[in-house]
């Protein structure tokens, strides 16, 4: 068989690589800025919950003191802050239904007692909630760091790609100094 036809195969055969290769990293690039986009999406929506779970507080704690007070004043403030009470339970059962039972269990447990009431007297709600607020920040920053840095996939193949163009580049320098 005659060398000279090999050329043409080689060329088709490196182009093929080459469209593979590219439709292999666009595929990984695009699944992995919209796994970005859904996390910063639960990021944002998680913000939000933990943000109006906190400005309702007040409304609890309120009621809470209300109950302290004759009863039929206490009741009528319920009634007339039954929204607000709701959307207290409403937001923690969001918050707990966003978290890995796993990973965030001392949150989960701190929002289970919270809409529980199993906790007794104003300073021990207060306490938990500022262990709510902490917990979500650390949370929120560990997600964002998440975010920032890109999937796995995403590392992996930007590494690859460096060691390919270093290694590209020192193959070429060899072969024109083996040339020359």
């Amino acid at each position: 068989m005659d060398k000279t036809l090999l050329i043409p195969l080689i060329g088709v055969l490196v182009a093929a690589v080459i469209a593979a290769v590219t439709s292999l990293v666009v595929s990984i690039l695009s699944k992995d800025q919209k796994t970005s986009e859904f996390r910063q999406s639960w990021i944002d929506a998680f913000r939000e919950d933990a943000a109006s779970l906190a400005g309702h507080w007040s409304t609890m704690v309120a009621t809470l003191d209300a109950k302290k007070s004759a009863k039929e004043e206490a009741l009528k403030f319920l009634e007339s802050r039954h929204d607000d009470v709701i959307n207290v339970e409403v937001r923690i059962a969001r918050m707990r239904l966003r978290l890995n039972p796993k990973e965030h269990a001392h949150l989960i447990g701190l929002l289970h007692h919270l809409g529980n009431g199993e906790l007794a007297g104003r300073a021990a709600m207060d306490e938990t909630m500022e262990a709510i607020v902490l917990e979500v920040q650390k949370i929120l920053r560990y997600e964002w760091k998440r975010v920032k840095r890109g999937e796995l996939s995403f590392r992996l193949l930007k590494w690859l790609s460096l060691a390919a163009i270093i290694g590209g580049t020192y193959a070429s320098y060899y072969l024109v100094q083996q040339a020359g």
